[in-house]
Order: C-alpha cells, then structure tokens, then sequence
C-alpha cells in the first residue's frame, strides 16, 4: 500500500474539480515528533449541558458575559445575574426584547446596550436600573478600557466616554470621531490596552493619553481600510505568537467578506478564496456570530451565519478551518452554539435556538445528546490523469472504542468514492471500526474499479471516540485514454 496524503486544507466552495474536501466535526493536530504521522485527525469536542436559566418564555440567550466571580446573561427582555449553577441571584428588565447585545464590566460595575438604552448592575448591592445619562444613544456595543467605559454612537463617526471608573455618568463633552473614514462607527472594543473602533471601511486604534474630558489619542499610522462586515463576530483570541488578537468577520473596498484577524495593529486576512465564496453567496452575513475556545492547545474560533445556517471552526494552531455541525443532517447546517464565554474553570457555550447552557468536553460525543456527524472528504487522487486501477484503501484509525451497549456498541465508518471530482457518490459502503477492546480491527475497503480521478467521503455517526492517523491505498496505474 501506498500511505498519500489524503486529507488536505481545502474547502470545497468555487469548484469540485479544484477540490472537493470537507472537513466537518474534525481538526488536525501536527505531531511534531512524526511518531506515527505528521499530522492526526481528531472529532471536535461535544456540549453537556451545563443548565437551562429560567427566562422568559424559554427564550434563548442575547447575550453571555462571564467573569471572575459572575455570570451574567440576557434572555428577552431579562437581565440575570446567575451562579454557576445557573440560579439567578438579581434581575432586571431591558426596554428591548429581541438583538444580541453587549456587556462590560469594571471591578465594580457592569454595563449593558441594547440597541435602545444602556443598563447598569452593582454587584454588591445586586441592583439593575437604566443609566438615565447615558449619551451614546442607540449603541450595540460598549467596552471597558483604562478605566473607562466606551460606547459608539451609531450613524455617525463618534465614540463617547464614561467618567472615570463609572458607567453611571457620561460628560456630555467626553466625545470624539474618527479620523481615517468619513463612514459610520459600528463597534468599539479593546485590543492589547488600546481603543479599537471598527466602521463600515475601515478601523482605527486610539491610546489613553490622559486628556480630560476625553481621554483617548489616535494612532494615525495604524489605520487599516478593513470594514466589519458582522457586529458580533468579534472574538478574542491568542494568536500563534501568544499576543491578543481580534477575529472578525471583515469586508474588503470591494464590498466582499473575508475573515481578518489583527494582532497589535497589523490584521490579516485568514479565510481562504472557497471559504470566502461560500460566505458571499449567503443572503446576509451581517447576523454572523463569532466565539472563541481552546482544547488542549488549540485554539478555536467558531463563525456563526444564522441566516446561512452554516458554521465554520479555524484552528489558530494550524491554520485550517473545517465545518462544524450539530445533528444527522446530509445537507449542511449550523452548529448548536451561538455565544460563548468562559466562567468558573469552563467554556460555557449558549444555544441559538433554546435557553440551554452547554460546556465544552472533549470525551462527550453527542451535543446534549444529539447526534455529531464526523465526516471527511479527501483530496483528489490521480496519476498524470491515466487511468488508475484503486483495489483497496486503508484507514489507520483508533479503533476498539466501542461503548458497551446501544448506538456506538459497534462502531460504524461508512465511505462513499466518487470518479466524476465528487459531483455523484457511489452507494454507501460500511465497515466496523471495533467492538470495546477489539484494539486489532483493521479498517479497509477494497475494490474501487479503475478512474482517473478519485475522492472518498468518510463519515461516522456513532458517539465514540475519532481519531485518524494516516491513511493509504493500493493502487495502479493503467496509461491509455
């Protein structure tokens, strides 16, 4: 047999007959030792439910913010602040009841907006109310920074500041606008101590340079005409190089979607062109979500498009991005998780359709008990295009971890194979990876026919463990027409 390079970093998006892989459920980890492979393929983790907060009419959650003592979430028009078991300790009603919204907090306060009005909760007297001088009217989004809360104000080019170290009281002087882009502010955030104000086309970095009574600076030369193409697909995340980073959803001068991440004041586009194809012909990308976490050392950022109902994972580790799905469905959608936060030793992640809260594990193999398809579509196989003659292929793959009873008790790998660049699938094929300790199972097939040009499709449903070594095929070439 012949071990080949069978799974790749492409996505299959302008044309099957440039690639046709998938990545869906999976990730690459890169062993650096090449003990047994260079690279190994393992199933992403799966959601335990970690508790349903009550909220009103059993709506899912707007929005999710965790800190070192607290959680904090929103449902309708509901406020809570909840402890780790999701009991709420206070409350409080918003004016709005629909919108995903922002959260901030100080050592002291926490700041929401909503679109309509923005909220302030003490924590130690466990009091909620409505900040009646709030001045950045409309705002979706709020950060704290250097001891100040800041908020954008929407349809214009303007950012207004709190007083210091007090969401409660706004200077009606304490404003600025941007300098670099005569477009609308979308959102704030911060990045690495500085001020990050992001437009339509383009974003600017501010510095505290303790002026009254706006304190903040810009920093003309690091400018950038990257425009945010979705409000809330910011996530934190450390980069390779362990500095803080931003990944957003961000539109180019041409009007079109790429995925940037920066780092200091530098970004750089992370999609690929059939990614980016794929997202530019979805109806509206302005809904996307986006949400970090880290398994191991591999650090994750999850995109969201409700209106697509698809959801993507890039592994900063590697670079690759795969799909990400919740449910047996064949035709692709979304994964389960639409926020995330980290809270009491765990990522907890809310569900967009339900008011339940999962956390992450990596030994559970459902989502809250629904099923997870692994599935994996290789790269183009073919020999100077003559006819090939492919009599078995080969998965090493950690086998015999069967589960004792029900599905999963006998571990199913189907393949389908594909001669025409994976436009039409061969019947579904299926072996067994192992009843529980069945350590020597062998996966194969045999028997493909002769093309000359062949992909396969992997796919396994049972909630065990996945892992993918290496695989190989026999096979030999035929020359002619």
């Amino acid at each position: 047999m012949k071990i080949a390079p069978l799974f790749g970093a492409g996505t299959a998006g302008k044309s099957f007959a440039v690639t046709r892989q998938r990545r869906l459920n999976v990730y690459f980890e890169d062993r650096k030792d090449g003990d047994k492979t260079k690279v190994a393929v393992y199933g992403t983790p799966g959601l335990v439910l970690n508790f349903s907060p009550t909220t009103p009419l059993g709506l899912p959650l707007r929005g999710l913010q965790g800190t070192q003592s607290a959680l904090y979430l929103l449902a309708y028009n509901q406020f809570q602040s909840v402890n780790s078991s999701g009991t709420a300790l206070a409350t409080g009603t918003l004016a709005s009841v629909s919108g995903t919204v922002s959260i901030a907090y100080s050592p002291s306060q926490v700041v929401t907006v909503d679109g309509v009005s923005a909220y302030l909760y003490v924590p130690a007297t466990l009091t909620f109310s409505t900040i009646a001088g709030f001045t950045a009217t409309g705002a979706r989004t709020i950060t704290f920074i250097a001891g100040f809360f800041v908020a954008e104000q929407p349809g214009t080019q303007q950012f207004w500041v709190s007083n210091f170290q007090d969401g409660s009281t706004w200077n009606a002087l304490a404003f600025a606008s941007a300098v670099s882009d005569s477009d609308n502010m979308l959102a704030v955030d911060n990045l690495s101590g500085n001020l990050v104000l992001f437009m339509q086309q383009g974003m600017e970095f501010w510095q505290n340079v303790g002026a009254s009574p706006q304190p903040f600076a810009p920093v003309l030369s690091a400018a950038n005409p990257w425009g945010l193409a979705a409000i809330f697909s910011r996530a934190h995340i450390i980069a390779a190089n362990d500095q803080d980073s931003i990944i957003f959803l961000g539109q180019n001068s041409g009007g079109q979607v790429q995925c940037v991440q920066v780092t200091g004041f530098s970004p750089k586009v992370i999609s690929d062109p059939d990614l980016e194809a794929i997202w530019n012909s979805f109806a509206v990308t302005s809904d996307a979500t986006g949400y970090d976490y880290q398994v191991d050392n591999h650090r994750f950022y999850q995109l969201n498009f409700p209106t697509g109902n698809r959801s993507f994972l890039y592994d900063v580790s590697t670079g690759i991005w795969s799909e990400v799905q919740t449910g047996p469905s064949v035709i692709p959608v979304r994964h389960t998780g639409n926020l995330a936060t980290y809270f009491a030793g765990q990522t907890l992640i809310a569900d967009y359709a339900t008011n339940n809260v999962y956390r992450l594990d990596p030994t559970t193999y459902t989502d809250n008990g629904v099923t997870i398809i692994r599935q994996l579509v290789t790269r183009h196989v073919l020999s100077n295009f003559n006819r090939i003659r492919v009599s078995l292929l080969y998965l090493d793959m950690e086998t015999g971890v069967g589960l004792q009873t029900g599905q999963g008790s006998n571990p199913q790998i189907m393949l389908e194979y594909s001669k025409d660049n994976g436009r039409t699938w061969s019947a579904q094929r299926w072996v067994s990876s192992g009843l529980v300790g069945q350590y020597l199972t062998r996966v194969l097939w045999r028997r493909f026919g002769s093309t000359r040009d062949a992909t396969w499709r992997i796919t396994m449903s049972d909630p065990v463990k996945f892992v993918i070594t290496e695989g190989a095929f026999r096979v030999r070439e035929r020359g002619g027409q």
